[in-house]
């Protein structure tokens, strides 16, 4: 056990590489560096996505999938990376305009 003086070791650095590397992105393509082409969603990021359109919570998803909460909220942090959002409003508007839904 860490003494009061001691830093407890973070795990917050790498739970939050994933959106580091999105802001990194966002960054460069607004200072004018060359931007890359948007990855494609993949198969299950489509999948959640859908669901989130019809206003399924993660706990619904995550059952109609058989895989953990945890797994969908990594996948809703892809999508949202992916789709340059913030949130699932976004995502789930983004994706309506993108004609990702049907």
């Amino acid at each position: 056990m860490s003494s009061p003086e001691e830093p407890t070791p973070s795990v917050e650095p790498a739970a939050n590489a994933a959106v580091d590397v999105c802001e990194q992105a966002s960054d460069d393509r607004a200072g004018g560096a060359p931007s890359l082409p948007d990855k494609p969603l993949t198969v299950k990021e489509l999948e959640i996505l859908r669901w989130a359109t019809e206003g399924k919570t993660v706990w619904e998803i995550s059952r109609i999938r058989c895989v953990s909460q945890a797994t969908v909220k990594f996948h809703l942090r892809n999508i949202y990376c992916k789709l340059h959002v913030n949130n699932r409003v976004q995502a789930v508007s983004e994706a309506i305009k993108r004609g990702l839904c049907g």
